[in-house]
């Protein structure tokens, strides 16, 4: 009977550490995948930071270029005015 106590401790033992041994196994692995997730997710955010910065110039720029438009046009605008004035002028006088 003593030698089944032992027997049945021992293998007691043994389980007891295969099960720890176990958790932490799946702990690591677990910690790994995780490990692994965040630095893809890392590498995702950085380059969505990166677009972001990217399409904020590309905007600016077009902004910038949108202004000249407008300013280039509001002076044919008023040269088209003033040429329409001068003609308006020149059919009154014409008129007279």
């Amino acid at each position: 009977m003593e030698h089944f106590a032992v027997i049945v401790s021992v293998a007691s033992g043994c389980v007891s550490v295969t099960g720890f041994i176990g958790i932490f196994i799946k702990l690591g692995r677990e910690r790994g995948l995780t490990e692994a997730e965040r630095k893809e997710l890392r590498k995702d955010v950085d380059q969505n930071a990166r677009d972001i910065n990217a399409l904020g110039t590309k905007v600016n720029t077009m902004q910038l270029e949108n202004s000249k438009m407008i300013t280039a046009l509001s002076s044919d605008l008023g040269w088209i005015k003033s040429s329409l004035a001068d003609i308006k002028q020149e059919i009154s006088r014409k008129r007279e």
